[in-house]
This record gives C-alpha cells, structure tokens and sequence, in this order.
C-alpha cells in the first residue's frame, strides 16, 4: 500500500467525500450523522435515518399509511449508480448513528443508519395498509457500482442502529450498514395487503462492477441493538462489506389474493475486479430486543450474502386462482488477486420473553451464502390455495476467480432466545462458500391445496478457479433457545463449500387433493483449486 500524502484538502458537505482525478486528496468526516428519535407520553409514529458517505439511499418509506387503489398503480424507484473515480484519495467516516425514540403506549418506527459506499434502505412499510384492485405495486431498490478505485483508503467507526422501548406493541426495523454494495429493500412490518385482480412486483437488486487496485478498506463493523417491550414485532439487520442483500422480509405480514399474483425479487451480482487490496470488517453485530415478541434478526458480512423473503409469522395467503412467486439468487464472477480479506465474525443474539417466543436468527459470512424463502410459524390462517400457483427459487452460482488471495473469517455465531412458554424459531449461521438455507418452514400447520401446483427449487453450482489461495474459517455456530413449554425450531450451521439445507419442514400439517407438489435440492461442484489451502 502507497504511502498516502495529503497534498489537497476538499470537503463536501454530502457525507464529506472527496474525489481528486491524477492528485492526492484526503477528506475526514465530521463527528458522524447523527439521527436521534423524539420520545412520547402516547403513540410514537417516526422515522430517524442518518447517512454519511457516498452512494446511500433511503426511499419510499412509510409508517403507519393506508392506501386504497380502484384501479390505480403505485410505483416506487430507489436506485443508486456509482461511476466515480477515485485515485490517491483517502476517506474517514466517524460512524452514522440512528437512535429510536421511546414511547408509553404503541411504537412505530424505523432507524436507518447508512456509511460507506452503495447502500440502500427503500421499499420499508411499517404498519402498512393497502387495498388494490385491478392495481399494480411496483417497488425497485437497485445498487449498480461500477466505480474505480486505485491508491484509496477507505476507514469507517461503524454504522450503529438502536431501537427504542415501548410498553404496548413496538412496531419497528433498525437497520445498520457499511461497505459497499448492501441492499435493505421492501421490508414489511405489521402490513396488510388486499389484492383482488392486482398485482404486486418488488425487486431488489445489487450489481458491483467496480474495479479496486491497492485499496485499503477498514470497518468498523455495523451494529444493531433492539429495544424491548410487550407484543413486539421488528426487524433488526446489520450488514458490511460487500454484495449483502435483506430484502422482501415480512414480520406480520398479511396478504390476501384473489386472482393476482405477488411476485418478489432478490438478486446479487458480482462482477468486481479486486487487486492487491486488504479487507478488514469488525464484525456485524445483531441483538433482538426482549418481551413477548415477533422478529428478525440478520446480520451479515463478507461477499455475496442474500437474506430474502423471509417471513414471520405471516398470516399465508389466501390465494383463489392467484400466483405467488418468489426468486432469491446470487452470481459471483468477480476476479480477486493478491487479496487479504479479514472479518470479526457476524454475531446474533436473539432476545427472550417471558411469553412466547416466535423470531428468525440469520448470521452469515464468507462468499456465496443464501438464507431465503424461510417461513416460521404459519398456523394463524390456513394457507388456502385453489387452482393457484406457488413457486420459490432459491439459486447461488459461483464463477468467481481467485489467485494468491487470503480469507480469514471469525466464525458466524447465533444464540437464540428463550421463553416462558411456546418457543418458534430458525436460526442459521453459514460461513465459507457456496451455502444455502432455502425453503424451510417451521411450525407450518393447516396447508390445504386443491388443483394447486406449489414448487421449490435450491441450487448451489461452484465452476470458481482458485489458485494459492488460503482460506481460514472461525467456525460457524448456532445455539438454539429453551422453554418451559412446546418447542419447534430450525438450528443450521453451515461452513465449508457446497453445503445445501433446503426444502426442511418442522411440524408441517398438509392436505393436497389433485394437487401437485415438487422440491428440488441441487449441488454441483466444478470448481478448480491448485496450490490452495483451507482449514
């Protein structure tokens, strides 16, 4: 790594990024954005977001909104597009920071902390009531970086998120991320969707086309800390480093169709040229907040990490000749030389309750890691499906090349929580290369399926080149919750290349008549490694 002097001094005032062609620049961020959340005696409906850095988004929002389509279309578009270029520059960021306010009765909010390069939080509904008839939804949360990058360092505090507390029903997502290329995109808290004749399309895409030569890049590590309370449902995510997507995850979501289609979207692309570069994240952290709740927990880092369509607890759809479709995928073909890439360790820890206990723990690190299409405790409505169409795909596919480079990984870690009484929950940690955890259900009771075809489809193909490389894992690990009660839980730990965990059902209670159901499970491995190690 060249010796950086500081020869230029420019300050932006849009998250203090500077960008000198053939100079030497040096730019410092302030003392960190900062968003802090008012507090209440009675109901709190807010949104704090704080974002510093470049390429961040934070679109279509909404708390606590209703809207009624007779017919009509709602659009939303949240797209970021990179194509700076950065040459002897170096860039400090003191951490965003978003703080959720506390209030005595119901809580409904959301705290959006965003630094770094290429991230989007847009599409998130909390307390989201929509009725479309013969309508079309449509949602676009889209990063596509193709910026190049020579003799630059990047150095971050870490993005930091904290959740406030509520005495009755908190509705919130805290969101944290850093690095580049992360998507947090058509989350859904506590929302009801009525389609009769309509359709619903959201797509969240990340595509990184940069090119890094000498770049030194150094995290903090995003962190997320849940509030607590009585009748809880969020969603908490922290990710870092780089091509990480949460998207499309429901807490409470209710759809209801009636001859439309709802159609979701999660996609990664990496086609990054990295050389001579140095990666080093400190950790993404998760804690979930404690009472009698309903939530998610996702933490994520490294490259190429999908968390997508995710559901808990969702009241299934009641789909009369209606189309549900959902497509979770990720493509690396980035090329990597000479790199040294060092992480802390994502970390979840899932909160207690001394109620019941429903909630989703997701860690992932390393390359090529898909947790999507995990459905936890569906048993308030029966999913109905008649002469309708229910498909889930769920495809990570691995091109990537790597010559002389070194992963150093701290290990995925989940702990999830306890409960007085019934227990529900998934916790997954996967590290290494080529994972998935796709298609498992939990606690999923009373399906009924007449003249319905419903199809799963998991796929891990590995064709990467690897040559001198070295890999060192710290181990993935997964510790499952208790109770005093019933217990139904899903517990994964994945590391290693090529590992599937797809189409698992626990307490699953079917009834089919002249229906038809079909679940593929694929791992193909053509990968070709001289001179690598991994231990």
């Amino acid at each position: 790594m060249r010796k950086l002097a500081a020869a230029t001094l420019m300050a932006m005032t849009m998250g203090s990024f500077t960008s000198y062609v053939g100079g030497v620049a040096f730019a410092v961020g302030p003392g960190g954005a900062t968003a802090t959340g008012g507090s209440a005696g009675g109901d709190l409906s807010q949104q704090n977001v704080a974002q510093e850095g470049r390429q961040n988004s934070a679109c279509d929002l909404s708390t606590a909104g209703d809207i009624s389509l007779d017919p009509g279309q709602l659009r939303g578009r949240c797209v970021n597009g990179d194509g700076s270029y950065n040459e002897f520059t170096r860039v400090r960021y003191k951490g965003a920071r978003a703080v959720g306010g506390d209030g005595v009765t119901s809580v409904e909010q959301q705290n959006i902390a965003q630094k770094g390069r290429q991230n989007n939080a847009c599409a998130d509904s909390i307390d989201f009531t929509l009725e479309v008839t013969g309508g079309l939804v449509g949602d676009e949360c889209s990063n596509k970086d193709h910026s190049r990058n020579k003799y630059t360092l990047f150095q971050s505090g870490g993005a930091d998120a904290v959740g406030a507390s509520g005495l009755d029903g908190p509705f919130q997502n805290n969101i944290a991320q850093e690095g580049r290329q992360n998507n947090a995109c058509a989350t859904n808290n506590d929302a009801d969707f009525d389609l009769t004749g309509g359709r619903t399309t959201s797509r969240c895409d990340n595509g990184d086309g940069s090119d890094n030569e000498r770049v030194l890049t150094k995290g903090g590590g995003a962190h997320v800390k849940s509030g607590s309370g009585t009748g809880f449902e969020e969603e908490n995510i922290a990710q870092e480093g780089r091509q990480n997507n949460a998207c499309d995850s429901g807490v409470f979501f209710l759809p209801d169709l009636e001859g439309g289609r709802l159609a979701s979207e999660c996609v990664n692309r990496d086609h990054s040229s990295s050389k001579d570069v140095l990666v080093r994240g400190g950790g993404s952290r998760v804690r979930g907040g404690d009472g009698a709740e309903f939530q998610q927990n996702i933490a994520q880092e490294g490259r190429q990490n999908n968390a997508c369509d995710n559901s808990l607890f969702p009241e299934p759809p009641d789909a009369g000749d209606a189309r549900v479709d959902s497509r979770c995928a990720n493509v690396d073909g980035s090329r990597t030389k000479d790199a040294v890439i060092k992480g802390r360790g994502t970390r979840v820890d899932g909160g207690s309750s001394a109620a019941s206990l429903i909630q989703q723990n997701i860690g992932q690190e390393g390359r090529q890691n898909n947790a999507c299409n995990n459905v936890n405790m569906v048993d308030v409505t029966d999913l109905t499906l008649s002469g309708g169409s229910a498909e889930f795909r769920c495809a990570t596919v691995d091109r990537s090349e790597n010559e002389g480079t070194k992963e150093i990984g701290g290990g995925a870690r989940i702990h999830g929580g306890s409960a007085v009484a019934d227990a529900n929950q998934q916790n997954i940690a996967q590290e290494g290369r080529q994972n998935n955890a796709c298609g498992n259900h939990n606690a999923l009771d009373g399906v009924s399926l007449t003249d319905t075809r419903v199809r799963s489809s998991c796929a891990t193909v590995d064709d990467s080149v690897n040559k001198g490389t070295t890999r060192i894992g710290g181990g993935a690990r997964v510790e499952g919750g208790s109770s005093l009660a019933g217990l139904f839980q899903q517990n994964i730990a994945q590391e290693g290349r090529q590992n599937n965990a797809c189409g698992n059902s626990n307490d699953l209670s079917l009834t089919a008549t002249d229906a038809r159901i079909d679940s593929q499970c694929l791992a193909v491995d053509r990968s070709v490694n001289i001179g690598s190690q991994e231990s």
